[in-house]
């Protein structure tokens, strides 16, 4: 499959794996999801993205709405939101573009790549 258009400048992907599960590091618990994407043409190509869910408080940047008359004005609020934060890149650029003759070859790497990150990052 192509996207033929001038603003289009890479292959095109389509997602075939996806994994979660938690991580447990040092004081901290890490959920994690790993998605598999393999090049709609070239069967051998995929490409990986490594997620973690984070948690944020986040604050209105809307100004209060005016309060009716006789009433206090309403504060601006915070609410707190789980977001997911790409990771890849802590792994290796390779898993942008890379070769591998199947899914599970493909996986195998991105979860070698892990390993060897956290063994780093663990000193285990």
């Amino acid at each position: 499959m192509k996207i033929k258009h001038p603003a289009v400048k890479s292959a095109v992907f389509k997602l075939t794996t996806t994994l979660e599960f938690d991580l447990e590091l040092p004081g901290d618990l890490v959920p994690t999801r790993i998605e598999l994407f393999q090049d709609t043409e070239r069967k051998t190509r995929w490409r990986a993205r490594v997620w973690e869910r984070e948690s944020c408080r986040l604050e209105s940047t809307f100004a209060p709405a005016p309060a009716p008359k006789g009433r206090k004005s309403v504060e601006r609020f915070t609410f707190d939101e789980e977001i997911m934060v790409e990771r890849t890149w802590e792994l290796s650029e390779e898993l942008e573009d890379f070769r591998a003759g199947s899914a599970a070859a493909a996986m195998k790497r991105v979860l070698d790549l892990l390993t060897a990150h956290l063994d780093r990052s663990t000193g285990k």
